[in-house]
């Protein structure tokens, strides 16, 4: 049985300057613990938040001051993001309960699915596109030898942004383990690898012990153009989402970084009909 404690995990770098806590953040606070009501809602950090924002939230958390690992399993943790991933884990494996990016806002409540061992949400990969004249012609290639189904109808991955545990899961154990073989050095192309990848080969070899959600329940819409219009500019409804993730880094200089209470007060969209009722 999950818990319904939640956890948020940030600060685990000093706050860049002009990107501290946000409206969005304590909207994200507001709209978790106002919907799934825990009996606790801890906020894991190094570096503590400023402002006014963060003033706000902080009645409505348990502060739990950590120190990041710099090595996990024997292996180098180079960048603040990988570092949070490690303490999600270990936080989880820990107390159980109900971890959420702060990038999220909740629509109705996770409580339901407390019955599970472990559960993880499914991410919709985008079609491959080409960026340049070789490699239109490599995909060309492969549309002909028929190898292009994999890269233009790709396979559901996981992320690791919504994670709901029991205390001592195994899974999570598992997945700490296979951390022996970390290789990311930062934004390159291992930068998933355990987020993402890793959890999606252990479902399939322990899936008692795992449920795989639908993409639409956590993770939808998408980081693309049409995703963040639909979410940030447009009404749309999504019937099956619990919360939506809202890909910071790509909706925050467009958008994340320019609400305004008055904004969402007074202008229609899918995020400020949501968020109007946390203020």
């Amino acid at each position: 049985m999950i818990p319904n404690i939640l956890h948020f995990v940030s600060g685990m770098a000093p706050y860049i300057e002009g990107k501290s806590f946000s409206l969005a953040h304590y909207l994200s606070v507001r709209s978790a613990v106002e919907i799934n009501k825990p009996s606790v809602a801890y906020f894991h950090y190094q570096y503590e938040p400023q402002g006014e924002w963060w003033q706000k939230a902080k009645p409505f958390l348990t502060l739990k001051k950590t120190d990041p690992p710099e090595n996990f399993m024997g292996r180098p943790l180079y960048h603040a993001a990988h570092k949070a991933d490690v303490v999600r884990l270990q936080t989880l494996y820990e107390y159980g309960g109900i971890y959420l990016d702060m990038d999220t806002i909740c629509v109705k409540p996770l409580t339901e699915l407390l019955s599970h061992r472990l559960v993880i949400g499914q991410e919709l990969n985008l079609p491959y596109t080409p960026k340049n004249k070789r490699q239109k012609i490599k995909l060309a290639i492969r549309k002909k030898l028929g190898l292009a189904n994999q890269l233009l109808l790709p396979k559901p991955g996981l992320c690791n942004a919504v994670l709901l545990a029991e205390k001592d899961s195994k899974f999570i154990r598992l997945w700490m383990e296979e951390y022996k073989s970390f290789r990311s050095r930062g934004k390159d192309k291992y930068w998933n690898e355990h987020s993402g990848r890793v959890p999606l080969k252990l479902a399939s070899h322990y899936p008692d012990l795992v449920t795989l959600i639908n993409p639409y329940a956590f993770h939808y819409p998408l980081y693309n153009a049409a995703g963040m219009k639909s979410m940030f500019e447009e009404v749309t409804e999504f019937p099956e989402a619990y919360l939506h993730h809202l890909w910071e880094s790509f909706s925050w200089d467009k958008y994340l970084s320019k609400l305004t209470t008055g904004e969402i007060r007074n202008h229609d969209t899918t995020y400020n009909i949501i968020a109007r009722k946390f203020l």
